[in-house]
């Protein structure tokens, strides 16, 4: 379901998406990374932009890991629709192949691991938490980059994990593949986010601890070997672009605001705040406990299958563990929040690894009613809140919002409205709320698997219904911003199709490049060539 409808709103530019496309498309089409140039077809990037004192270009601030992923949708869309090629067209292409088919892929990875270790109910009830009851809802409907990275880093992850605890019945040759492949996955994750470095802390112990036994050296190195190859690359581009291996975009940001921001500490970072660990998990507005309020049951399962019996599990879920805890820690010293968001951007890389700690917790609820009416009576908030997001409108600006579900989200479900859906050519059908429902009920049906058919049990589920629909309504009594009316009234002026009359937007189309335009790089003007 998480493909189907198709929130796009050309007035908005989504500025973390635009960049990345504009990029793939001037790399495609003329062989550079700058999208100032012809490639970029003149099209304005908006803010998130950085300029390179190498050249004096603009290029997205930035790492260019996603920016490959959509090169390759660009040429699939060119093949598709050849001229009649819009920039709504590529955006759902982008959003496809860097935002929908790696959480695809992910689920699938995630339930055929957690079937294997931990059996096939608790496995799905998981992995649809994860996937409908978190912000990794709405991201895989965007083109940021943040459920790529969640993919590359969870499965390295698991690999790297993998080759340093096989036992004899697997092959050298095998251990050796998963721990290359991991480490490369891992490392990749780098060059799509910034932030997924920090994963490699307790990684990197696990691996070098684990190291001691005899005969683990070799995959340890093996690992590492896999995660320099996508960093190396990184490297030559942040000296091909920003004339150092360790210069990023964000030193060289245009906009004077998030170049401030990005000024204080260490690229934003500095040590943790109370302020800042309330921005990105208390408060209502953005924080985890609000988008993803079942992640207190996931770190408790995390530390349940600590102890484990089985080897595999309760390695990996010490190594979850101590990144998700880590990661908690790094964006409390953050200084900039993440622009427009659904939840804390910056921890949606590791949300994946709490599937570990779901699959643990819901697996010993089936039988306690008061722990089903709880898990039940905070899942349906998430679930309502996360698909009203993901279906609706995935671009929250915080800016004048207290609580973007009462302020932003009930009040567009109650208006009617409905963004694309792709079950037709040109992505016109009315599909959103539909999905939503579906979303909802699905998600439900998936984690009351696990539980035995009882009337104790039923009773704790009927409870736990009637807990959830009352935190929904009790969010529509908080307190609105004195311009959430506002904000409200733009985003309604801003929908597509339009909300009066149902009718659709022209999108933009693609300028042409100019006939014969070949853009080779900064220290090479454009050349005229003769057409073939």
């Amino acid at each position: 379901m998480l493909g189907i409808s198709f929130p796009y709103f050309e007035k908005t530019r989504n500025a973390n998406e635009l960049p990345r496309i504009l990029q793939a498309m001037a790399h495609v089409d003329t062989d550079v990374w700058a999208i100032d140039g012809p490639g970029g077809r003149r099209i304005p990037p908006g803010p998130d932009v950085s300029r390179s004192h190498v050249d004096g270009r603009i290029y997205p601030n930035k790492p260019p890991g996603t920016t490959m992923v959509i090169a390759v949708a660009y040429r699939i869309a060119r093949v598709v629709h050849g001229d009649d090629l819009t920039l709504r067209l590529l955006t759902w292409w982008a959003r496809l192949l860097s935002g929908w088919l790696p959480t695809v892929l992910l689920a699938w990875f995630l339930m055929r691991r957690l079937a294997a270790q931990f059996s096939r109910a608790p496995a799905v009830a998981a992995v649809a938490v994860y996937a409908l009851a978190t912000p990794a809802a709405s991201y895989a409907h965007l083109a940021y980059g943040h459920q790529l990275a969640a993919a590359l880093l969870c499965i390295g992850t698991v690999l790297c994990v993998d080759a340093a605890r096989a036992g004899t019945e697997v092959s050298s040759r095998t251990q050796w593949l998963s721990a290359i492949g991991g480490g490369a996955l891992a490392g990749g994750a780098v060059t799509v986010e910034y932030g997924a470095v920090f994963a490699g802390i307790p990684l990197g112990v696990f691996l070098l601890w684990n190291a001691r036994r005899p005969g683990r050296l070799p995959y340890t190195l093996g690992a590492l070997l896999g995660a320099l190859i996508p960093i190396a690359w990184l490297g030559i581009y942040h000296r091909t672009v920003y004339g150092a291996v360790l210069s990023t975009g964000y030193h060289h940001v245009t906009n004077p605001d998030f170049a401030e921001k990005h000024g204080q500490g260490f690229l934003g970072l500095s040590l943790p705040t109370f302020e800042g660990f309330s921005t990105h998990v208390l408060e209502p507005g953005g924080g985890l406990l609000w988008w993803a309020p079942l992640v207190p049951l996931a770190i408790y399962g995390l530390v349940k299958a600590c102890s484990h019996p089985d080897d595999p599990v309760r390695s990996f879920a010490r190594v979850a563990l101590a990144t998700v805890l880590l990661y908690l820690v790094v964006v409390s010293g953050l200084s900039f929040t993440g622009g427009w968001r659904v939840g804390p951007r910056y921890l949606v890389a590791v949300l994946p690894m709490l599937a570990w700690g779901w699959a643990e917790a819901l697996g010993q609820i089936r039988n306690r009613p008061l722990w089903i009416a709880g898990v039940f009576g905070v899942l349906v908030y998430a679930l309502i809140a996360n698909a009203l997001a993901a279906n609706l409108w995935p671009h929250l600006d915080l800016t004048n919002v207290h609580h973007p579900v009462s302020e932003v989200l009930i009040p567009l479900w109650k208006e009617n409205v409905e963004p694309y859906g792709v079950l037709r050519s040109g992505f016109h059908l009315e599909t959103a709320h539909a999905v939503i429902v579906v979303s909802v009920v699905g998600g439900l049906l998936a984690v009351g698997r696990v539980l035995e058919p009882a009337p104790k049990t039923l009773a704790g589920l009927g409870l736990g219904l009637l807990l959830g629909a009352l935190a929904v309504g009790s969010v529509t009594r908080w307190e609105p911003h004195p311009k959430s009316l506002r904000n409200l009234a733009y985003i309604v002026r801003s929908w597509e199709p339009e909300v009066q009359p149902h009718l659709r937007r022209p999108s933009k189309a693609l300028p042409p490049l100019a006939e014969g335009v070949v853009d080779r790089g900064p220290r090479r003007k454009p050349q005229m060539v003769p057409p073939r």
